[in-house]
């Protein structure tokens, strides 16, 4: 007999996913298309549902008393909550219970692609030569950052900031590049940045060498403002800084001197505040390509979200190990208690 799963998910799910989970489950639906209480999904939790995916809006957060109340609930796959505020994850891991959250996988690509995408844009000065051409003010064969990082990325040297999910499928597509890079992430396992063969660096240190720094931290207790104007004053006048994680890792103040006085070029794609004020005067600044917090956003790629979880949940029920498990430690990262 197939292992029961209790299933919440959005309507962009890919039917062959669906099909292909329900191969190794019996998947099951709530039984309305209202929001259920705590005491209703207790109800729907019993008859030997082993595993539970919440990643629409109908279930309500997993309380100590419904994983109390739920005897056989072995696997829980929750979207988006890596600080674990939808789950008692003491609960959780108390009663033996595994949980997984695959929403950073599944929009890493994108959001890498994007990072990449806007050191090319920067090394063009690009957010000039498009203001210039839309102006019809342009100057043919220059992109008036000569005297800054500019040109090819090949060869150039990159500091990266973070390497998670993002940071890593980052570095495999700088791979053809051959760029010079460091990378500063305090939590990384030495094992992985011996297979990414990666150097790293203090922060101090990786900003230094950077050309290019790619910020790609999460925002955290520890990470707010990790990026202010001392460290601001340590990337090399002409150099070119990249955001697509959070707008307030960064002193966007202390940015915006650098700016106005023309000693960096930006790539943003978040902000503080959002949405972005419409006088801020970013949206001004000739050195700067802004986009409005669309790293993530590859709609065809949304399926992944899905697709991620039910190979979690196939691996699991197969005895096989999880990729992508949501431990205590992680949402103790996330909260700056370690």
């Amino acid at each position: 007999m197939k292992p029961k799963v209790l299933i919440d998910c959005p309507n962009w799910v890919d039917p062959a996913d669906w099909e292909r989970l329900s191969q190794v489950v019996e998947p099951l639906r709530p039984s309305t298309r209202e929001s259920l209480s705590e005491d209703q999904l207790i109800a729907a939790l019993q008859g030997g549902v082993q595993g539970l995916i919440r990643m629409g809006g109908l279930l309500p957060e997993l309380t100590r008393r419904v994983l109390e109340n739920a005897p056989q609930l072995r696997l829980v796959g929750i979207r988006g909550d890596r600080f674990g505020r939808g789950i008692d994850l003491p609960a959780a891991a108390g009663r033996g219970i595994k949980v997984v959250d695959t929403d950073n996988i599944a929009s890493s690509q994108p959001v890498a692609e994007w990072d990449l995408a806007l050191m090319i844009l920067c090394l063009r000065n690009a957010g000039t030569v498009f203001r210039q051409m839309m102006a019809g003010s342009e100057t043919w064969a220059s992109t008036q950052n000569e005297e800054g990082v500019n040109g090819e990325l090949t060869g150039k040297r990159v500091g990266l900031l973070g390497c998670g999910h993002v940071g890593q499928r980052l570095i495999e597509l700088l791979g053809p590049f051959r760029v010079d890079l460091r990378v500063c992430d305090p939590y990384l396992p030495a094992e992985v940045a011996a297979r990414l063969g990666i150097v790293c660096g203090e922060l101090d240190e990786v900003i230094g060498h950077a050309e290019i720094l790619v910020v790609q931290v999460p925002h955290t207790p520890k990470t707010e403002g990790m990026i202010g104007a001392r460290e601001l004053g340590l990337l090399r006048r002409g150099g070119i800084l990249i955001n697509c994680s959070r707008g307030k890792v960064l002193d966007q103040g202390a940015l915006i001197k650098r700016l106005e006085a023309g000693e960096l070029v930006a790539g943003l794609d978040v902000f503080d505040p959002e949405p972005l004020p419409a006088d801020s005067v970013l949206r001004r600044l000739p050195n700067v390509f802004a986009t409005p917090h669309i790293a993530w956003c590859a709609p065809h790629a949304f399926s992944r979200y899905f697709s991620t979880m039910a190979g979690e949940f196939e691996r699991f029920f197969k005895g096989e190990p999880l990729q992508y498990e949501l431990t205590l430690r992680m949402v103790d990262i996330r909260h700056g208690r370690v």
